[in-house]
């Protein structure tokens, strides 16, 4: 059986018998005795696409990445959708990542006689110049029974097990493949095993980033891990919040706690499960999140008599409770929130603070007597928002309701503050806050009795922010440096350095750094004092640069002798002295770097964001990383039509505009911004040229 395959693979190349086509490669699979399982559908060019594909349990979809180096040496990766693949396995493989570039379309034709979209490593057999020098199968894969590929052409799915690809198509043709971890976090423990830094340098040259934010993915991996913001865990899209992150966000919960006791909001806490009854019982709401949530099914070694939700949002938690509480007039309005974790089993890629399986929010949830009270509400808790990510964060946001397609599924309508990524002009909702009517009020029976003794029911309100608001302050502020930190959510403010210097004595100096200390101390702000004797100045610089510390101060021996400090501001690299007598000037010198740090993150966003009064000029704005404001029919078949057609003309993620690699997928409907002009008759919809009715922000999304 081994030779006869041999055999058929010699006679395929001998007389060009390649796989041209996808029935070509399934009578090939065939003939090689592979089982597989054949989906067919229509073209499916992107990885959201593929996932959308139903295959049976335990198979795994892959994406298929074909690098090349600067020989025109190609490596075919072969990966889990949800493997962030990284750079530094490249060094295990004994290969120089800086060496390696995703293939482009006419590469792709040339080593595989395949294009974007359609690459898969049944394409190996046309590679009859041996241009594919190895074959990397993520080594997540072998956790699954099977692999979903396309076979040739992106019209179908074909499943196989991992082993019949290996020895059974793989093997006969004598292809190189190597079976490997490409995710980062992993790689780099594998390294460290391989190189000990030993001195103060070699440390510096480890705490360093190691790319420029240009580079924005591989950037925010490292700046996260190396100002220690996040700890990897070994459940996929699970993080762990070390303290230097966690401040950040024990700051925002201070900051909204303290706006929303103005509203009379109480904090509570409720349960994490949620029985199946209850979860099913608002059909529309469940199908929202009904693809994400996870269920526990076991204790132990028993079956549960029912299977249990974790929540992925707590309405049919905390509803049964308010229909209890609720029973008069005098018992509204009820306010309550709560912070917590959440899980939703996210599909997509997972990214730290920005997209992961769990995460911590605060949610909200009021009761009103009448709809204007209700609607009130949601607007106050819009502008709490906005307060949040300007007055703390720093970070611009623009205000806006969002389509009917995208708003809280079972609710009335969905107001948020969107913001724009500057560096890759992506859309991230910062927070919402939802206006649900009585929809929920009837089907939980939150009623009561009115002052004319009349039955009604409840009008309601729920809201959230969550963590994915710091990785919006990580994205917007940070530097080639690392990260860049607001004053008011930093966990210290200023870092006081002492600069031991022979003609200096060490125990003066630190106590007149104590001295500063306990100065700044009683003026409420949060300083630390970095004395340790076993590193260099210049590896704390950089330390604390990385880590974002909004001001360094730095006491050498002429600021010792002169009664001053050298002042360091993280944001714009300023660098001045001041007279310890002057020192309470840092309060100030604090809230003017946060007010700089805004108004360059706002006038980056504006940039971001361009206008078009047709589809072709929506379509190059979109490609050149921007958001659209665009005149809109406000018709939901329009904005469909608009989401599949803008994804069908994307460019493919490695053609370049002015240089940069641009970003491909379908535009979506972030938000129609609360602020904007009349929409006058007769001015059309950019899209079908139907009378337009509002104003809409189009982009892509995370």
């Amino acid at each position: 059986m081994w030779k006869s395959r041999k055999i058929i693979y010699k006679i395929l190349i001998e007389n060009n018998l390649l796989l041209p086509n996808k029935q070509a490669c399934l009578n090939q699979l065939t003939k090689l005795g592979i089982n597989y399982i054949a989906h067919h559908h229509d073209p499916v060019p992107t990885m959201d696409d593929v996932i959308k594909i139903k295959v049976t349990t335990g198979t795994a979809y892959v994406k298929n990445l074909l690098y090349v180096d600067k020989k025109s040496n190609y490596y075919l990766i072969l990966a889990n959708h949800t493997t962030q693949v990284g750079k530094l396995f490249w060094k295990t493989l004994g290969l120089s990542s800086g060496n390696m570039r995703l293939s482009k379309e006419e590469q792709i034709l040339e080593a595989l006689k395949s294009s974007k979209g359609n690459i898969n490593p049944f394409a190996i057999v046309n590679d009859s110049n041996n241009r594919v020098k190895n074959i990397i199968i993520d080594e997540e894969l072998t956790k699954f029974q099977r692999v979903a590929l396309h076979p040739i052409e992106n019209t179908t799915t074909v499943e196989i097990s991992l082993d019949d690809l290996q020895n059974k198509f793989l093997k006969p043709l004598n292809r190189q493949y190597t079976i490997i971890k490409l995710t980062d976090a992993e790689a780099e423990q594998q390294l460290q095993q391989l190189k000990q830094q030993s001195n103060d340098q070699q440390n510096l040259q480890t705490l360093a980033i190691t790319v420029k934010k240009s580079d924005f993915s591989e950037w925010y991996q490292q700046v996260i891990r190396k100002a220690e913001l996040i700890e990897y865990y070994d459940v996929s899209g699970c993080y762990i919040l070390r303290p230097w992150g966690y401040f950040i966000w024990e700051q925002i919960q201070r900051y909204f706690d303290d706006l929303i006791r103005t509203e009379d909001v109480e904090n509570s806490y409720f349960p994490m499960f949620i029985s199946a009854k209850h979860l099913n019982k608002e059909k529309e709401h469940v199908e929202g999140f009904k693809a994400e949530v996870a269920w526990v099914t076991k204790y132990g070694e028993s079956d549960l008599n029912e299977p249990l939700a974790i929540r992925p949002t707590s309405e049919t938690i905390m509803y049964p409770a308010f229909a209890k509480w609720v029973q008069s007039h005098r018992d509204l309005p009820l306010k309550v929130n709560q912070w917590t974790n959440i899980v939703r089993w996210e599909f997509k890629f997972p990214t730290p603070f920005i997209r992961t399986r769990e995460f911590l929010w605060q949610e909200g949830h009021t009761a009103h007597s009448t709809k204007e009270e209700a609607i009130k509400q949601v607007y106050t808790i819009l502008d709490f928002y906005e307060q949040v990510y300007g007055e703390l964060l720093a970070v611009p946001v623009i205000k806006g309701i969002k389509t009917e397609s995208e708003k809280f599924a079972g609710g009335d309508f969905t107001t948020t503050v969107e913001t724009i990524i500057p560096q890759n002009g992506r859309g991230l909702q910062g927070a919402t806050s939802h206006h649900l009517g009585q929809n929920f009020s009837k089907m939980f029976e939150i009623n009561f009795e009115d002052d004319k003794k009349q039955k009604a029911f409840a009008w309601q309100t729920s809201w959230g922010l969550t963590t994915r608001s710091i990785g919006a302050m990580i994205m917007f502020h940070g530097d080639d440096k690392g990260l860049v930190l607001p004053p008011r959510i930093a966990k210290y403010q200023i870092v006081i350095i002492p600069i031991i210097h022979k003609d200096l004595d060490e125990k003066q100096l630190n106590e007149r750094c104590e001295q500063i200390k306990q100065i700044l101390i009683k003026q409420k702000l949060r300083v630390h004092l970095d004395n340790r004797d076993n590193y260099s100045p210049g590896w704390k610089f950089n330390k604390w640069e990385q880590k974002g510390v909004p001001i360094r101060l730095e006491i050498g021996p002429g600021e010792f002798k002169n009664n001053e400090v050298r002042v360091v501001q993280r944001f714009d690299n300023k660098k001045y002295q001041i007279k310890i007598e002057e020192i309470n000037k840092l309060n100030q010198i604090l809230d003017n770097i946060h007010n700089a740090m805004f108004e360059k993150a706002k006038i980056e966003l504006n940039q971001r964001i361009k206008q078009a009064d047709n589809w072709k000029e929506f379509m190059i704005q979109l490609n050149q990383r921007n958001t659209i404001l665009t005149k809109w029919c406000e018709r939901q078949e329009c904005e469909q039509q608009v989401k599949g057609k803008s994804g069908m003309e994307s460019k493919e993620k490695d053609s370049e505009i002015n240089g940069q690699v641009q970003l491909t997928g379908s535009a979506k409907t972030l938000c129609m911004p609360l602020k904007q002009d009349e929409i006058k008759e007769g001015e059309k919809c950019f899209h079908c040229g139907q009378q337009a009715k509002r104003y809409v922000l189009w982009g892509r999304s995370y």
